[in-house]
């Protein structure tokens, strides 16, 4: 099968795509469970628990279509309580031909702004994901979903 994201229209059809790919990641992990959805999408987009210490996290879903664009953001008008330990960031790159890749991150990378985890208050003010030549070799190995959800 020949996966051709960039065709998928509406837009918003990817965002609902990379949701239910994370939810079912985490549903599909040994010792997580969703617990709760949100339905506003200001802020997070639900939320897991780690069954083994009981610890509850806040996921937020993003994504990029790498063949449109290779930036993504979290408003800082939707994070109500700001960045913290438990708000973590799924992200699903989305490439044409290829499967879906996921990563996740802790919000709080954004404390310590940088080429790939950007802080702009240019038009609107932001937290960005800003995937190119220079960050995204860093991001794939540092980040893959498979080895940071041991963290949570």
């Amino acid at each position: 099968m020949k996966y051709q994201w960039s065709q998928l229209r509406p837009l918003s059809k990817l965002d609902q795509l990379a949701e239910t790919i994370l939810k079912t990641a985490f549903l599909l992990s040994e010792n997580h469970h969703v617990i709760k959805s949100y339905l506003n999408h200001k802020g997070p987009n639900f939320k897991v628990v780690n069954r083994v210490g009981e610890s509850e996290y806040d996921i937020i879903c993003r994504q990029i279509n790498i063949e449109k664009t290779n930036y993504a953001f979290v408003s800082k008008s939707d994070l109500e309580s700001g960045l913290r330990d438990d708000l973590w960031v799924g992200l699903v790159l989305f490439v044409d031909g290829q499967k879906p890749t996921k990563y996740l991150f802790p919000s709080i990378v954004w404390n310590q702004p940088n080429q790939l985890f950007t802080d702009s208050a240019v038009r609107n003010s932001e937290y960005g994901i800003n995937l190119n030549k220079n960050t995204m070799k860093s991001f794939v190995e540092k980040y893959s979903f498979e080895k940071m959800i041991k963290n949570l």
